[in-house]
């Protein structure tokens, strides 16, 4: 199934593409398609940074939906040759002799999947993939930043499961769910030992439905039912810090462009002189709003974005005029190895046209397209077709977008995560034991040298670390030790931004 659509067309499907089964790609005409963007699909890291962690724990985990992004664009059109229809007939025959002649009864449906799942992993693609019905239904959810739940954030906080924050007018606020309320039950049923992956589709369900959810505040536990309902989450933050205004964008999903430009409007009123839009950790979403986001800042028929396949290319562009005194600010970007695909689309953008400076780090480098193709039943197949280049024809794939001012977050942000069923003691040598003292230095303990050496100092740290957060202090890092370790990190990278003040301090150079 596809479905046309023009340049400012709000596609429904999750992730955007193009389909062509031909040599030639008809360049003419686009269709309903999006830009998989998972910086999560890179090659399986030596280390897991600890950052990478910390990132997963303090983004809160909507009840609304665990939101996945996508991006884009594309050209369509469709066509058999001869080749084609002969394998065609040749895996169909094989399908069929195997449904009904092979000793053993089979299910259909698994079998055909298993064929169109080999298929794609025979291409050693990661980006290319076979969806199920469920899955499909997840990612169209995703994009449209609706989800149906009860409107509440969740985090785990050691072996507690917290409510962070209710969101307004919410179902979970209007059923009486506060802040640090600690999550004990769901509908009767325990979530002692629960991670929040299991919690969550506990609490969502079909609209309309109740959910009984048994909290404990203040040390008296309160059962309160919560009524499902369709939750909107939009995908930008606004913050001011002085005069400078900071956007945060965490996906790209239907309607974030008009997000964006109201933000903007209610900063220029507050007499904002420079804005930071801040797209870190933002994996991407849908190509057409990065274009209508683009074109907030640039003036109309400018080139965003140019896809490419073969030696045929296609330029996407603007179509109005920018948003009004938008060229009397002056602009900024931040970004850092987690933003990817149609942020790095928005942010080359305005990178080359010369209207913002980029700030961060490198980021990740997508620079390829994926195109989809859903199936009656409501499967999706997703595969790679072409690369996008920035308007001045830079192309980012494995490379990412350089800051044109680097600025570097925490150190502690990027140690690697220790391994939890390992004891590090005094007199050992180890990479990990680096990034213990890392982290302790950073909580404000003297650790000495920062080496890989578990040394008497390191041991005195660990030993006050211990103390203070009532662990037998042995002086040895344990598992238990561990666990709190993070928790402190974590706790300590949510409450501050030394990449965001850093920034507005050179933004004001």
């Amino acid at each position: 199934m596809s479905h046309p659509f023009s340049l400012c067309h709000t596609v429904k499907s999750t992730v955007a593409y193009a389909h062509d089964y031909n040599a030639k790609m008809d360049l003419t005409r686009r269709a309903e398609n999006r830009l998989k963007d998972s910086p999560n699909q890179r090659k399986t890291p030596r280390y897991v940074s600890l950052k990478t962690f910390i990132l997963s724990l303090i983004l809160t985990v909507l009840l609304t939906g665990l939101i996945v992004f996508g991006v884009n664009y594309f050209f369509q059109q469709y066509s058999k040759d001869e080749k084609i229809s002969e394998n065609a007939q040749k895996l169909s025959e094989v399908y069929e002799i195997l449904a009904s002649d092979f000793y053993q009864k089979q299910d259909k449906d698994q079998l055909l999947d298993e064929a169109i799942h080999g298929m794609t992993k025979s291409l050693k693609d990661p980006y290319t993939e076979y969806l199920s019905k469920e899955q499909t239904a997840s990612f169209h959810e995703d994009v449209s930043g609706d989800f149906v739940g009860i409107g509440a954030e969740l985090q785990q906080k050691g072996k507690q499961i917290i409510i962070t924050s209710p969101m307004q007018d919410s179902p979970a606020e209007k059923a009486g769910l506060k802040p640090r309320d600690e999550l004990i039950a769901i509908d009767g049923k325990s979530v002692k030992g629960k991670t929040l992956d299991a919690i969550i589709p506990k609490i969502r369900g079909k609209k309309g439905t109740e959910v009984k959810l048994t909290v404990k505040r203040n040390g008296e536990e309160k059962e309160l039912t919560v009524t499902r309902d369709t939750i909107h989450v939009k995908s930008v933050k606004y913050e001011k810090h002085g005069n400078v205004g900071v956007f945060k964008i965490n996906k790209f999903q239907e309607g974030t462009a008009g997000e964006l430009k109201s933000a903007i409007q209610q900063a220029q009123k507050s007499g904002i002189k420079n804005i930071v839009l801040d797209l870190r950790n933002n994996p991407g979403g849908l190509l057409d709003e990065a274009v209508k986001m683009a074109n907030i800042f640039l003036d109309q028929d400018e080139t965003v974005v140019q896809l490419e396949k073969g030696d045929q290319k296609e330029a996407i562009k603007t179509s109005n005029a920018p948003l009004e005194g938008v060229k009397d600010l002056k602009v900024a970007i931040l970004l850092n190895e987690g933003s990817a695909s149609a942020s790095e689309v928005f942010a080359g953008a305005l990178h080359d046209h010369k209207v913002a400076k980029i700030y961060g780090e490198k980021s990740f480098g997508k620079g390829i397209v994926q195109t989809t193709r859903e199936f009656e039943d409501g499967s999706l197949l997703k595969f790679t077709e072409m690369k996008w280049l920035t308007p001045n024809g830079h192309y980012i794939h494995g490379k990412g977008i350089q800051p044109d001012v680097p600025v570097k977050g925490a150190d502690y942000e990027n140690i690697s995560m220790i391994p939890s069923k390992t004891t590090y003691q005094q007199g050992q040598e180890d990479k990990h034991i680096k990034s213990i003292k890392i982290g302790l230095k950073a909580l404000g303990y003297d650790v000495g040298t920062i080496d890989e050496h578990y040394d008497a100092q390191l041991t005195a740290a660990v030993k006050q670390f211990q103390q203070k957060n009532d662990l037998t202090a042995n002086g040895m890092f344990n598992k238990e030790t561990n666990g709190v370790f993070t928790e402190r990190l974590v706790e300590k990278a949510s409450s501050e931004d030394p990449m965001l003040e850093q920034t507005l301090k050179k933004i004001e150079e």
